[in-house]
């Protein structure tokens, strides 16, 4: 192909993306402001601090320092050791499953068991090929599906039996808190319990959801692209200053060399954008995911619920289609229509879709467009044509909230 048709093909898709109305769990969008710094020319350039005098001076290595990124990074790095009560951050991983890789081989070493949380419990799918891959051995912590928790006696016996040293919560399905106290308690002290927290680290950031740290957590990594809706990087914090400066020797050493200077930037705006506004947003996440939960039901359909009987704690709203008919079809009905889903059947076996509320929410959708999206997903399930529809109602949804305008430069 011409390089002009593979850019009219780009420009396409960017048009099409724009029509969509996006309601995965994984995906967000990102202010104006920092937007503008993930095209900066800055992404050009290697990020190593500010130096002093802005030289860089690492005996013989000496480089360029920039000054202003670090100070951005001060800010935003303070904001968030005071949002997640944490004593330290490193925000140089590239992404989830970064932070991921860097926080295990950071605790642990070659020939040590790590507990992880099964595949069709919700767990990521890269964590048991990440730890084989490199020297780790595995366990699976026990979880019961019906009460969308761990077993804390059994999880106890076999960490204790298979001398594990980490116990990894790679969870990313769940619509309910973890009972970490119990956990911790549970395993005791000397175990390392790192929580993957990255679709409900920007709940955390709003005060929302539980603290990890607070409730015997020693890290938390995320991803920083969901419920927190900043650029596609990473970013792991610990609870204990000793613990950070030993995973942190080895992280900086070697697990990543360049932090991707206009990542950087556009996360600290987006940590500073949710210390001022994050509560709110993330109070209207959960709200807008119980109130399309319950439309969802109203109109007939079965949605998972947590334990404690509400549809979710979290962006996530679980609509089952087991039932429905064919699964091709379900979704080839709705992208047809201009509708962004993802479907799954973790936890329990059921085939549901994944629904995602933090991306509508910074949209600036409420309880209202709830109903309307719920009437919209059923009559596009049912085969209604309903294409003109979701463009006219997407349309009106073209400003970003909950964050700084570019306009501030």
């Amino acid at each position: 192909m011409e390089i002009k048709e593979l850019i009219r093909d780009l420009e396409t898709l960017e048009k099409r993306n724009d029509n969509f109305l996006h309601l995965t769990a994984y995906e967000n969008r990102l202010s104006p402001l920092a937007n503008h710094f993930l095209s900066s020319r800055l992404s050009e350039r290697y990020y190593f601090g500010a130096g002093t005098n802005e030289i860089v001076d690492w005996n013989p290595f000496t480089a360029l320092g920039l000054g202003a990124v670090q100070n951005i990074l001060d800010s935003a790095s303070e904001a968030l050791e005071r949002m997640l009560k944490a004593k330290a951050v490193n925000f140089n991983c590239l992404s989830g499953v970064h932070t991921m890789m860097s926080a295990i081989l950071s605790t642990s070493d070659p020939g040590d068991t790590v507990m992880i949380v099964h595949h069709n419990d919700g767990g990521h799918f890269a964590t048991k090929l990440i730890l084989e891959r490199t020297g780790r051995k595995f366990v699976y912590a026990p979880f019961k599906t019906e009460t969308q928790g761990f077993d804390l006696d059994k999880m106890a016996k076999e960490f204790s039996q298979n001398n594990c040293k980490v116990l990894y919560l790679d969870i990313s399905y769940y619509v309910t808190p973890i009972d970490i106290a119990g956990i911790r308690k549970a395993l005791g002290d000397k175990a390392i319990i790192i929580y993957d927290a990255s679709h409900t680290v920007g709940l955390m950031i709003g005060h929302q959801f539980q603290s990890p740290l607070e409730e015997g957590a020693d890290i938390i990594c995320a991803n920083t692209h969901k419920t927190l809706p900043g650029p596609q990087k990473g970013i792991i914090v610990f609870r204990d200053q000793e613990l950070a400066d030993k995973a942190n020797s080895v992280i900086n050493s070697g697990l990543f060399s360049s932090a991707h200077t206009h990542h950087l930037i556009a996360l600290a705006i987006t940590i500073l954008e949710m210390e001022k506004y994050g509560e709110e947003f993330s109070a209207q996440i959960i709200e807008n995911s119980n109130e399309l939960g319950k439309t969802l039901e109203d109109l007939g359909h079965e949605v998972r619920h947590a334990p404690d009987g509400s549809i979710s704690h979290t962006h996530q709203v679980h609509l089952y289609i087991d039932k429905l008919g064919d699964r091709k079809q379900l979704y080839e009905r709705l992208v047809k229509n201009n509708i962004s889903t993802n479907f799954d059947d973790r936890i329990g076996g059921r085939l549901f879709i994944r629904l995602g509320t933090q991306e509508i929410t910074r949209r600036g959708m409420k309880k209202k467009e709830m109903i309307e999206i719920a009437s919209l997903l059923t009559r596009t399930l049912r085969n209604d044509s309903t294409l003109e529809e979701v463009k006219a109602f997407n349309e009106k949804f073209s400003k970003i909230y909950y964050g700084f305008e570019k306009d501030m430069l």
